[in-house]
């Protein structure tokens, strides 16, 4: 009896594994090692440093001029070793620092994702699929941190006890973005998009540690294009500052349980 109930057990514990597999999230770290120069174009950049790393879910970028115009800048377009598709985004956790007294008091730095669609500048569409998960310039002006989309009325400012936090001041982060896609009704197709920023020390923000809330009730309409995550430093608001910083750690994706099974 007993070596018929060993294989058995053998055969639910195979089934078991498949079965948790199945219905499991996946996570990735995306990768910081994609070229694309048209990208820095579109923001009028005509000194343009593309600085990659090595590091699955880490880039740091670094200004290297004091002029106008010029741009860093680093992109993402694999996680592992797929693309990054929205509609198998469940959420993107990262940590962001910016050291203090390094970046000019009006430097427009930012960490966003828009369509790449495979290929040359993606399919930006003048950002109208475009999330940014940080950016100094919002509603509290250039060099203002906030996490918004474009230049869309839904935009949160982070403020502290002294007012805006600012780019000259310097912060740490984390920030935590979910997406879930609307399968019915009269905004079928489209996307809820959640932006929460807290401690640097957190792992996951949420509504019970969450600094400040951007969010958007109505995302793009549905499309099933590969996405391209930008950090970049745009020198065009005004000369950015010489060794202006912006530091991207642990940046993971997780994806919804259905990517795992196709």
């Amino acid at each position: 009896m007993p070596k018929v109930i060993a294989p058995l057990l053998g055969i639910f514990s195979l089934f078991l594994f498949h079965a948790a597999s199945a219905t499991s999230p996946t996570r990735c770290q995306p990768q910081f090692n994609h070229q694309d120069d048209k990208v820095a174009q579109y923001n009028r950049c005509t000194l343009i440093d593309y600085q990659p790393s090595a590091k699955a879910g880490s880039a740091t970028i670094a200004m290297n001029q004091d002029l106008k115009g010029s741009c860093v800048y680093t992109t993402a377009v694999q996680c592992g070793d797929q693309d990054i598709r929205m509609r198998d985004i469940a959420a993107i956790d990262f940590k962001v620092n910016v050291p203090a007294g390094r970046c000019s008091p009006t430097e427009w730095i930012a960490v966003y994702m828009f369509p790449w669609c495979g290929r040359l500048g993606g399919c930006w569409d003048g950002g109208e699929r475009e999330v940014d998960f940080v950016e100094t310039k919002g509603p509290n002006g250039p060099g203002g941190f906030a996490s918004n989309w474009g230049d869309r009325p839904k935009q949160a400012g982070w403020v502290n006890q002294q007012g805006a936090i600012r780019v000259n001041n310097g912060t740490k982060q984390h920030i935590t973005f979910t997406s879930s896609q609307v399968l019915s009704g009269p905004n079928n197709g489209t996307y809820q998009w959640d932006i929460r920023v807290c401690d640097a020390t957190e792992t996951r923000c949420d509504s019970s540690n969450q600094l400040w809330h951007a969010y958007r009730e109505k995302g793009p309409t549905v499309f099933d294009k590969s996405m391209m995550i930008v950090i970049d430093n745009w020198g065009v608001n005004g000369p950015p500052k010489k060794g202006c910083t912006l530091e991207i750690t642990d940046m993971v994706i997780t994806k919804h349980s259905r990517s795992s099974e196709e």
